[in-house]
């Protein structure tokens, strides 16, 4: 299914989970990886600025640290590449997805210090942000452990029924065959987290749930035929029942639309359903951004 895939590789993070998972995904499906390194100006952990030398020699100590540190993890991945650029992190990283035909973004943790270990959402990964932004192939965010040799059994897609939401459904029903898993269509009804929305105190909720599940039935059937799968929704404030979904059912990814309802484009960042679930503790996230698809 995935055929070339990045991994935005750090020594940053004390638990290497977005690489275990690439490489994993990269045994699968028998893909080339390309592990990226972007050294900015300043320090980089890679790398020592204690004194001045060339661009050309820095980069190529920075790929035989990157080479020596996950060496047993490319023994049995022949088809691979280290690149390592100077430069900003997301613009350098573009270069390579936009001219190599990349199909798969992998990236992990905040690498950034955090002045306020209590104000996780007050630094929100922006590379992560700015990469999903600018790209058409889907990206991984891995925060949490994947399942053993990528061996995904159980996906949970987050739906609001919007147009990029539809396209995700397609792409969500096209990994469920791939490696025969079982696809949990979800939709929360989205009460307001400072605003209640007035509808949903006019009837039981029971109506607009049954309602929700109704529309997922007949708007999806067609694309999740042959596919094992099932259909939920409940209230609740979407990010967060999304996780709660996620771990209660045991999945191994959640997968959503990039951009979803109209509103997201608007809200800041760090009120994002996409980034919020993203970047909490759980399964890894898959974020596809909209391309036109058709299965329905």
């Amino acid at each position: 299914m995935f055929k070339k895939i990045l991994l935005a590789a750090t020594p940053q993070v004390d638990t290497q989970t977005a690489p275990k998972a690439a490489f994993d995904l990269a045994r699968k499906n028998g893909a080339e990886l390309v592990l990226f390194h972007a050294l900015p100006l300043g320090r980089d952990p890679w790398c020592s600025f204690d004194e001045t030398i060339p661009a050309e020699k820095l980069v190529e100590s920075t790929k035989a640290k990157i080479a020596e540190f996950f060496a047993e993890d490319l023994k049995d991945i022949p088809n691979h590449s280290i690149r390592v650029a100077t430069g900003t992190p997301h613009e350098e990283m573009l270069k390579i997805i936009h001219t190599e035909g990349i199909d798969l973004i992998v990236m992990g943790h905040h690498t950034s210090t955090i002045d306020r270990p209590d104000r996780m959402w007050g630094s929100v990964d922006t590379t992560i942000r700015k990469v999903c932004s600018n790209v058409f192939c889907p990206v991984m965010v891995v925060t949490h452990e994947m399942p053993k040799a990528a061996d995904i059994k159980r996906i949970v897609m987050a739906t609001d029924f919007s147009t990029p939401s539809d396209s995700a459904l397609c792409f969500a029903a096209q990994m469920a065959r791939v490696y025969d898993a079982h696809l949990d269509i979800f939709h929360v009804l989205d009460i307001g987290q400072s605003c209640p929305n007035p509808e949903y105190y006019m009837q039981d909720m029971d109506v607009f749930v049954d309602k929700a599940k109704e529309k997922m039935e007949k708007k999806y059937a067609n694309a999740l035929d042959g596919i094992s799968h099932s259909f939920e929704a409940w209230e609740g404030v979407p990010y967060a029942e999304i996780l709660k979904r996620a771990r209660w059912s045991e999945a191994d990814l959640v997968l959503m639309a990039q951009y979803s309802g109209s509103g997201e484009l608007t809200k800041p960042v760090v009120g994002s359903t996409v980034i919020q679930v993203a970047l909490s503790p759980g399964c890894p996230a898959l974020l596809v951004n909209y391309r036109a698809r058709v299965c329905m």
